[in-house]
């Protein structure tokens, strides 16, 4: 089966052929070859070489997935063909007005970046959750958004206009 997903912000082709006790995954041309445990609910034992990994998965809502590897919550959207076409279409032009950034799932804000007031450029970090950074540009209007706060998904972070 072949995969788009947004891996760190970055488009991947994902090529996942199921073999004997797991997997053979392709990302980049770079070959893994993993052998595979489903446990109960959305979790997976992962032996990839001469490491193990539980991964518990949140399937979230329109292609956006986290998967939980350790303490590390690594987020990632799988792109049907519709979605892939709307995503590099978006690309191409600017949004306007006030911009709400929500958690895009249930985390913790690891850092503030700016505060109300400050003038952003498009591309630049605000908030991070996790691992994952939150980017927009504008003013910064609204801050919810505090340093070791356990947040909803779905929760208001800031307001960027």
């Amino acid at each position: 089966m072949r995969y788009t997903a947004i891996v760190g912000g970055e488009e991947r082709l994902i090529e996942v052929t199921p073999r004997e006790n797991g997997y053979r995954v392709v990302i980049g041309g770079r070959e893994l070859d993993l052998d595979a445990v489903h446990l109960q609910g959305f979790a997976v034992s992962l032996i990839a070489g001469t490491r193990s990994y539980r991964c518990d998965i949140d399937p979230g809502r329109n292609g956006q997935i986290g998967v939980l590897v350790g303490e590390t919550v690594y987020p990632l959207e799988i792109l049907d063909e519709r979605r892939l076409r709307m995503r590099r279409a978006a690309g191409k032009f600017t949004l306007e007005g006030p911009q709400r950034i929500d958690a895009p799932m249930p985390g913790k804000v690891t850092r503030v970046l700016v505060k109300v007031g400050d003038q952003v450029e498009e591309g630049q970090g605000l908030v991070v959750v996790e691992a994952m950074k939150m980017e927009n540009a504008g003013k910064v209007t609204e801050l919810h958004a505090v340093e070791g706060a356990a947040v909803e998904s779905g929760a208001k972070l800031a307001v960027v206009v």
